[in-house]
């Protein structure tokens, strides 16, 4: 009995002998390191349209024990490296092996025709004081890589512009970020007035095709280009051509060129509209247009605003 004992202790420290062994083996065929990823060249230039395809072109993965797993590379980040250059970006590959290690590899990113996020104003940011409307419904986003981000438009300083706030000028700022982490911001000026029976039925309004617009550095700009028409009682179109003396009910009046000669409509000469602007395309920034209008008809004056990103 004591022999059989002493023989069943044997045996059992020989399998624990023996299952450790085999564990530390096993242990040691386990494959724990991940591929290895290298590149062409340190930077690539693309459009901001570039495909996966080609945004992973010269990139490749090799694994000590599964050899090339170049198939298996994907696009894991890309972000913006720096405010001061918004070309310039890192993007971060990845590549598994069979055993699931990760490898990895960032090198930069040049897109050759970035540009950042930009805003669009649907109308006027002159709002009646007590009406129904939300700042948020007169602005837009649209960025190059993401499309519409409208809905991640956040504004400073909207908290003070709201229907029931006093009339006056506030100043707001909108901004957004998109997906590789590039933030947009835009001063903006928005003016709550009261909406009273002479402002509906006497205040002219000077209507322009675009109440925010982006220019090249250095590109044109001409602020008469963006005036639509006037509302003064009806619609006024604008003529650009010089004023002409003529004989109205026995007296001598200027009228515009399109009026002397008869063309339909209601007419408005340029030069009835006041402009003034500050913007100068050969230096970057954020610039503003002011357009004013005084009625022939009631006296009651008006002004809007255009906004201009020289970029």
């Amino acid at each position: 009995m004591k022999r059989a004992r002493i023989i069943l202790i044997i045996l059992c420290v020989c399998a624990l002998l023996g299952g450790w062994r085999y564990w530390k083996v096993k242990q040691a065929n386990v494959d724990t390191e991940g591929p290895v990823l290298s590149a062409d060249e340190d930077e690539i230039e693309v459009s901001i349209k570039a495909t996966d395809a080609e945004l992973t072109e010269g990139v490749t993965a090799w694994d000590e024990t599964d050899g090339d797993v170049s198939d298996n590379i994907i696009i894991e980040t890309i972000e913006m490296t720096s405010e001061d250059d918004s070309e310039e970006f890192e993007i971060t590959y990845v590549a598994f092996d069979a055993a699931g290690n990760v490898g990895r590899l960032t090198r930069t990113l040049v897109y050759t025709d970035y540009r950042q996020t930009h805003f669009e104003l649907t109308g006027e940011l002159r709002l009646a004081q007590n009406g129904s409307w939300s700042l948020f419904d007169y602005v837009q986003a649209d960025d190059y890589i993401d499309g519409d981000l409208s809905p991640f438009i956040t504004i400073d300083g909207s908290e003070d512009v709201q229907p029931d706030s006093s009339t006056g000028t506030y100043k707001c700022t909108l901004s957004v970020t998109n997906s590789v982490g590039d933030t947009t911001e835009l001063p903006i000026q928005v003016e709550i007035y009261e909406d009273t029976y002479e402002e509906q039925t006497f205040r002219p309004s000077i209507v322009l095709s675009n109440y925010l617009t982006y220019v090249e550095k250095d590109g044109r700009f001409n602020p008469e280009d963006y005036i639509d028409h006037v509302a003064d009682g009806g619609t006024y179109m604008i003529d650009y051509g010089e004023m002409i003396e003529t004989e109205k009910n026995g007296e001598t009046v200027l009228v515009t060129e399109k009026e002397y000669n008869e063309e339909a409509g209601n007419w408005v000469n340029i030069t009835e509209i006041g402009i003034s602007s500050n913007v100068d395309t050969s230096v970057t920034g954020v610039y503003s247009v002011l357009y004013t209008y005084t009625s022939e008809s009631t006296g009651y004056d008006c002004s809007t605003r255009l906004i201009v990103v020289v970029e």
